[in-house]
Protein backbone atom coordinates (compact mmCIF):
# COMPACT_ATOMS: atom_id res chain seq x y z
CA UNK A 1 0.00 0.00 0.00
CA UNK A 2 1.80 3.70 -1.05
CA UNK A 3 1.61 6.45 1.76
CA UNK A 4 -1.35 8.78 1.94
CA UNK A 5 -0.91 11.53 -1.10
CA UNK A 6 -0.14 14.85 0.08
CA UNK A 7 -3.89 16.36 -0.93
CA UNK A 8 -5.48 14.22 2.44
CA UNK A 9 -2.80 14.68 4.53
CA UNK A 10 -2.95 18.58 3.81
CA UNK A 11 -6.60 18.31 4.23
CA UNK A 12 -6.28 16.23 7.49
CA UNK A 13 -4.04 19.18 8.73
CA UNK A 14 -6.90 21.73 8.09
CA UNK A 15 -9.29 20.10 9.20
CA UNK A 16 -7.73 19.29 12.85
CA UNK A 17 -6.59 23.28 12.76
CA UNK A 18 -10.32 24.01 11.99
CA UNK A 19 -8.78 25.72 8.75
CA UNK A 20 -11.26 28.40 7.15
CA UNK A 21 -11.92 26.13 3.91
CA UNK A 22 -11.85 22.18 4.90
CA UNK A 23 -11.39 19.36 2.45
CA UNK A 24 -14.72 18.10 3.36
CA UNK A 25 -14.27 15.99 -0.05
CA UNK A 26 -11.92 13.82 0.57
CA UNK A 27 -9.97 14.43 -3.08
CA UNK A 28 -7.78 17.74 -3.59
CA UNK A 29 -9.99 18.75 -6.12
CA UNK A 30 -12.83 18.51 -3.69
CA UNK A 31 -11.94 21.27 -1.48
CA UNK A 32 -14.28 24.59 -1.42
CA UNK A 33 -10.65 26.61 -0.57
CA UNK A 34 -8.94 24.97 -3.87
CA UNK A 35 -11.35 24.19 -6.23
CA UNK A 36 -12.52 27.38 -6.26
CA UNK A 37 -9.72 29.26 -6.58
CA UNK A 38 -8.59 28.92 -10.29
CA UNK A 39 -10.09 28.22 -14.03
CA UNK A 40 -10.88 30.45 -17.05
CA UNK A 41 -14.66 30.28 -16.48
CA UNK A 42 -16.93 32.75 -16.56
CA UNK A 43 -17.57 32.29 -12.95
CA UNK A 44 -14.45 32.41 -11.37
CA UNK A 45 -14.54 35.44 -9.85
CA UNK A 46 -17.32 35.14 -8.45
CA UNK A 47 -15.07 31.13 -6.63
CA UNK A 48 -12.56 33.51 -5.83
CA UNK A 49 -15.13 35.85 -3.73
CA UNK A 50 -16.50 32.30 -2.46
CA UNK A 51 -13.59 31.14 -1.41
CA UNK A 52 -11.84 34.01 -0.07
CA UNK A 53 -14.74 33.69 2.75
CA UNK A 54 -14.20 33.18 6.35
CA UNK A 55 -15.78 30.05 7.30
CA UNK A 56 -17.97 30.34 10.78
CA UNK A 57 -16.09 28.21 12.54
CA UNK A 58 -12.83 29.82 11.80
CA UNK A 59 -13.59 32.98 12.44
CA UNK A 60 -15.40 31.63 15.92
CA UNK A 61 -12.24 30.08 16.95
CA UNK A 62 -9.11 31.83 15.35
CA UNK A 63 -8.25 32.53 18.68
CA UNK A 64 -7.21 29.61 19.28
CA UNK A 65 -6.02 28.27 15.99
CA UNK A 66 -2.76 27.48 15.69
CA UNK A 67 -1.28 27.76 11.78
CA UNK A 68 2.40 26.34 12.35
CA UNK A 69 3.73 30.66 12.57
CA UNK A 70 6.86 31.72 10.94
CA UNK A 71 8.20 28.64 9.79
CA UNK A 72 11.87 29.50 9.41
CA UNK A 73 12.05 31.27 13.10
CA UNK A 74 10.86 27.60 14.73
CA UNK A 75 12.83 25.72 12.56
CA UNK A 76 16.14 27.67 13.93
CA UNK A 77 14.82 27.27 17.29
CA UNK A 78 14.62 23.80 16.99
CA UNK A 79 18.04 23.37 15.52
CA UNK A 80 19.43 25.55 18.32
CA UNK A 81 18.04 23.05 20.97
CA UNK A 82 19.37 20.46 19.61
CA UNK A 83 22.79 21.39 19.33
CA UNK A 84 23.26 22.88 22.95
CA UNK A 85 21.31 19.06 24.24
CA UNK A 86 23.70 17.08 21.66
CA UNK A 87 26.65 19.30 23.21
CA UNK A 88 25.66 18.27 26.73
CA UNK A 89 25.33 14.66 25.63
CA UNK A 90 28.71 15.03 24.26
CA UNK A 91 28.52 15.53 20.75
CA UNK A 92 28.89 17.86 17.87
CA UNK A 93 25.67 19.06 16.38
CA UNK A 94 25.71 22.02 13.45
CA UNK A 95 22.16 23.73 12.86
CA UNK A 96 20.60 23.29 9.61
CA UNK A 97 19.06 25.54 7.70
CA UNK A 98 15.66 25.09 6.57
CA UNK A 99 15.32 22.81 3.09
CA UNK A 100 14.04 24.97 0.38
CA UNK A 101 10.88 23.79 -0.95
CA UNK A 102 9.57 23.74 -4.60
CA UNK A 103 7.10 26.69 -5.39
CA UNK A 104 4.59 24.32 -5.94
CA UNK A 105 4.50 22.91 -2.30
CA UNK A 106 3.31 26.64 -1.51
CA UNK A 107 1.64 27.14 -4.14
CA UNK A 108 -0.45 23.82 -3.70
CA UNK A 109 -4.22 25.19 -2.51
CA UNK A 110 -3.41 28.13 -5.83
CA UNK A 111 -3.16 25.95 -8.26
CA UNK A 112 -5.83 25.70 -10.66
CA UNK A 113 -7.92 22.41 -10.19
CA UNK A 114 -7.35 21.28 -13.93
CA UNK A 115 -3.59 22.22 -13.81
CA UNK A 116 -3.32 20.48 -10.05
CA UNK A 117 -5.07 17.28 -11.31
CA UNK A 118 -3.45 17.17 -14.63
CA UNK A 119 0.00 17.41 -12.95
CA UNK A 120 -0.37 15.21 -9.19
CA UNK A 121 -3.92 13.68 -10.24
CA UNK A 122 -5.24 13.55 -6.93
CA UNK A 123 -1.90 13.40 -4.73
CA UNK A 124 -0.62 9.59 -5.20
CA UNK A 125 0.59 10.35 -9.23
CA UNK A 126 2.75 13.15 -8.32
CA UNK A 127 3.17 15.68 -5.02
CA UNK A 128 5.03 18.83 -4.82
CA UNK A 129 6.65 16.76 -1.65
CA UNK A 130 8.36 14.05 -4.79
CA UNK A 131 10.07 17.05 -6.14
CA UNK A 132 12.23 17.67 -3.36
CA UNK A 133 15.61 15.94 -4.15
CA UNK A 134 16.58 14.52 -1.03
CA UNK A 135 20.62 13.79 -2.87
CA UNK A 136 20.71 17.59 -2.57
CA UNK A 137 20.95 18.14 0.73
CA UNK A 138 24.76 17.07 2.38
CA UNK A 139 24.97 17.08 6.58
CA UNK A 140 27.25 19.76 7.73
CA UNK A 141 28.22 17.15 10.26
CA UNK A 142 29.03 14.45 7.25
CA UNK A 143 32.45 14.27 7.81
CA UNK A 144 32.08 14.35 11.42
CA UNK A 145 29.66 11.48 11.48
CA UNK A 146 31.73 9.91 8.51
CA UNK A 147 34.56 9.15 11.25
CA UNK A 148 32.69 7.81 13.94
CA UNK A 149 32.85 4.29 14.58
CA UNK A 150 29.70 1.71 14.67
CA UNK A 151 29.09 2.09 18.32
CA UNK A 152 29.53 6.11 18.80
CA UNK A 153 27.39 6.07 15.96
CA UNK A 154 24.88 4.04 17.56
CA UNK A 155 24.87 6.09 20.62
CA UNK A 156 24.51 9.74 18.54
CA UNK A 157 21.63 8.47 17.09
CA UNK A 158 20.31 7.34 20.38
CA UNK A 159 20.93 10.72 22.12
CA UNK A 160 19.44 12.55 18.91
CA UNK A 161 16.29 10.18 18.14
CA UNK A 162 16.21 8.14 21.34
CA UNK A 163 15.24 4.43 21.44
CA UNK A 164 11.84 3.71 20.63
CA UNK A 165 11.85 1.19 17.89
CA UNK A 166 10.13 -1.45 19.50
CA UNK A 167 6.78 1.10 20.57
CA UNK A 168 3.99 1.18 19.10
CA UNK A 169 3.71 5.01 17.47
CA UNK A 170 0.59 5.44 19.30
CA UNK A 171 2.48 4.88 22.72
CA UNK A 172 5.85 7.25 21.65
CA UNK A 173 6.71 9.31 24.70
CA UNK A 174 8.46 12.78 23.72
CA UNK A 175 10.97 12.53 26.63
CA UNK A 176 12.07 9.72 25.38
CA UNK A 177 12.77 10.51 22.00
CA UNK A 178 16.25 12.52 22.12
CA UNK A 179 17.17 15.74 21.31
CA UNK A 180 14.93 16.01 18.56
CA UNK A 181 12.06 15.40 20.39
CA UNK A 182 13.07 17.51 23.07
CA UNK A 183 13.24 20.31 20.97
CA UNK A 184 10.38 20.00 19.06
CA UNK A 185 8.10 19.88 22.41
CA UNK A 186 9.83 22.96 23.74
CA UNK A 187 8.98 25.23 20.50
CA UNK A 188 5.41 23.53 19.49
CA UNK A 189 3.82 22.05 22.54
CA UNK A 190 2.59 25.50 23.75
CA UNK A 191 0.77 26.38 20.76
CA UNK A 192 -0.52 22.44 20.15
CA UNK A 193 -2.32 22.26 23.80
CA UNK A 194 -5.58 23.91 22.71
CA UNK A 195 -5.74 20.64 21.16
CA UNK A 196 -4.23 18.29 23.17
CA UNK A 197 -6.20 18.69 25.95
CA UNK A 198 -8.41 15.79 26.63
CA UNK A 199 -10.91 18.03 28.22
CA UNK A 200 -11.83 18.67 24.21
CA UNK A 201 -11.20 15.28 22.89
CA UNK A 202 -14.90 14.61 22.38
CA UNK A 203 -15.69 17.89 20.86
CA UNK A 204 -13.01 17.31 18.57
CA UNK A 205 -13.83 14.35 17.36
CA UNK A 206 -17.44 16.14 16.65
CA UNK A 207 -16.26 18.81 15.17
CA UNK A 208 -14.42 15.98 12.88
CA UNK A 209 -17.84 13.81 12.18
CA UNK A 210 -19.20 17.36 11.03
CA UNK A 211 -16.69 18.20 8.04
CA UNK A 212 -17.56 14.01 7.26
CA UNK A 213 -20.83 14.61 6.60
CA UNK A 214 -20.82 17.65 4.28
CA UNK A 215 -20.33 15.34 1.22
CA UNK A 216 -23.45 13.44 2.06
CA UNK A 217 -25.61 16.64 3.13
CA UNK A 218 -29.10 16.08 1.02
CA UNK A 219 -28.13 19.49 0.14
CA UNK A 220 -25.48 18.24 -2.41
CA UNK A 221 -27.91 15.62 -4.16
CA UNK A 222 -28.92 18.39 -6.67
CA UNK A 223 -25.23 19.15 -7.93
CA UNK A 224 -23.72 15.36 -7.35
CA UNK A 225 -26.35 14.44 -10.03
CA UNK A 226 -25.17 17.21 -12.24
CA UNK A 227 -21.52 16.75 -11.53
CA UNK A 228 -22.54 12.82 -12.57
CA UNK A 229 -23.76 13.56 -15.65
CA UNK A 230 -20.73 15.32 -16.70
CA UNK A 231 -18.54 12.66 -15.47
CA UNK A 232 -21.06 10.23 -17.42
CA UNK A 233 -19.96 11.91 -20.81
CA UNK A 234 -16.37 11.38 -20.20
CA UNK A 235 -17.18 7.50 -19.50
CA UNK A 236 -16.76 7.53 -15.70
CA UNK A 237 -19.81 5.98 -13.92
CA UNK A 238 -20.10 7.85 -10.44
CA UNK A 239 -23.40 8.93 -8.92
CA UNK A 240 -21.34 11.26 -6.11
CA UNK A 241 -18.31 13.51 -6.33
CA UNK A 242 -16.60 11.70 -3.44
CA UNK A 243 -16.95 8.04 -5.63
CA UNK A 244 -14.16 9.80 -8.30
CA UNK A 245 -11.52 9.77 -5.80
CA UNK A 246 -12.37 6.99 -3.37
CA UNK A 247 -11.83 4.54 -6.52
CA UNK A 248 -8.73 5.27 -6.86
CA UNK A 249 -8.45 5.33 -3.24
CA UNK A 250 -9.30 1.64 -3.77
CA UNK A 251 -7.17 1.18 -6.16
CA UNK A 252 -3.96 1.81 -4.37
CA UNK A 253 -5.29 0.24 -1.56
CA UNK A 254 -5.82 -3.23 -3.04
CA UNK A 255 -2.43 -3.07 -5.63
CA UNK A 256 0.25 -4.88 -4.17
CA UNK A 257 3.00 -3.44 -3.23
CA UNK A 258 4.70 -6.40 -4.84
CA UNK A 259 2.76 -5.24 -8.61
CA UNK A 260 4.90 -4.75 -11.46
CA UNK A 261 5.34 -1.21 -12.82
CA UNK A 262 3.28 -1.41 -15.80
CA UNK A 263 0.53 -1.73 -12.97
CA UNK A 264 1.28 0.82 -11.01
CA UNK A 265 1.91 3.23 -14.41
CA UNK A 266 -1.85 2.00 -15.46
CA UNK A 267 -3.38 3.22 -12.03
CA UNK A 268 -0.86 6.60 -12.14
CA UNK A 269 -2.44 6.91 -15.57
CA UNK A 270 -6.02 6.24 -14.46
CA UNK A 271 -5.62 8.66 -11.39
CA UNK A 272 -5.07 11.96 -13.58
CA UNK A 273 -7.27 10.90 -16.15
CA UNK A 274 -10.25 10.76 -13.27
CA UNK A 275 -8.91 13.60 -11.15
CA UNK A 276 -9.02 15.74 -14.45
CA UNK A 277 -12.25 14.87 -15.84
CA UNK A 278 -13.62 15.36 -11.46
CA UNK A 279 -11.93 18.78 -11.42
CA UNK A 280 -13.40 20.28 -15.26
CA UNK A 281 -16.87 18.78 -13.92
CA UNK A 282 -16.99 19.97 -10.48
CA UNK A 283 -15.61 23.57 -12.58
CA UNK A 284 -18.20 23.40 -14.64
CA UNK A 285 -21.13 22.37 -12.30
CA UNK A 286 -20.20 24.98 -9.36
CA UNK A 287 -19.84 21.82 -7.07
CA UNK A 288 -16.93 23.88 -4.89
CA UNK A 289 -19.51 26.95 -4.63
CA UNK A 290 -22.32 24.50 -3.44
CA UNK A 291 -19.95 22.52 -1.22
CA UNK A 292 -18.94 25.54 0.85
CA UNK A 293 -22.56 26.93 1.28
CA UNK A 294 -23.16 24.10 2.78
CA UNK A 295 -20.15 23.19 5.12
CA UNK A 296 -20.72 26.79 6.30
CA UNK A 297 -24.11 26.22 6.99
CA UNK A 298 -23.39 22.77 8.75
CA UNK A 299 -20.31 24.80 10.78
CA UNK A 300 -23.29 27.31 11.75
CA UNK A 301 -25.29 25.01 12.98
CA UNK A 302 -23.00 23.63 15.21
CA UNK A 303 -21.79 26.76 16.80
CA UNK A 304 -25.61 27.15 17.36
CA UNK A 305 -26.00 23.82 19.07
CA UNK A 306 -22.03 23.35 21.16
CA UNK A 307 -21.94 27.30 21.89
CA UNK A 308 -21.00 26.75 25.21
CA UNK A 309 -18.26 23.92 25.13
CA UNK A 310 -16.79 25.67 22.14
CA UNK A 311 -16.41 28.78 24.27
CA UNK A 312 -15.32 27.43 27.09
CA UNK A 313 -12.48 26.09 24.95
CA UNK A 314 -11.68 29.32 23.36
CA UNK A 315 -12.12 30.88 27.31
CA UNK A 316 -9.14 28.50 28.51
CA UNK A 317 -6.72 28.97 25.41
CA UNK A 318 -7.31 32.14 23.56
CA UNK A 319 -4.33 33.50 23.04
CA UNK A 320 -3.46 36.77 20.92
CA UNK A 321 -0.77 35.52 19.03
CA UNK A 322 -3.04 33.19 17.49
CA UNK A 323 -5.64 35.37 16.84
CA UNK A 324 -3.49 37.81 14.46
Amino acid sequence: MRSIPFTVAAAVGALLLLSACSDSGGGGTSSSSSSSSGGSSSGDDAGKDSAAKESPLHAYMKSIQYDGGDSAKNHKEVENIIASCMKEAGFEYTPKDLPSQPASLDDWEEMDPVERAEKYGYGWAGSPESEIDPEEFVSPDADYLAAMSDSEAAAYSVALFGDQQDVDTSELDWTKGGCYAKANHEVHSNRNAAYEDPAYEDLQEEIRRMFEKVPDDPRLAEINAEWSACMNEGGFDFARVNEAYESIAEGYATLPETADETAWADLRDKEVATAIADAKCQEKVGYPEKLQEVQFALEQEFIDTHKAELDAWIEQYATDEAAK
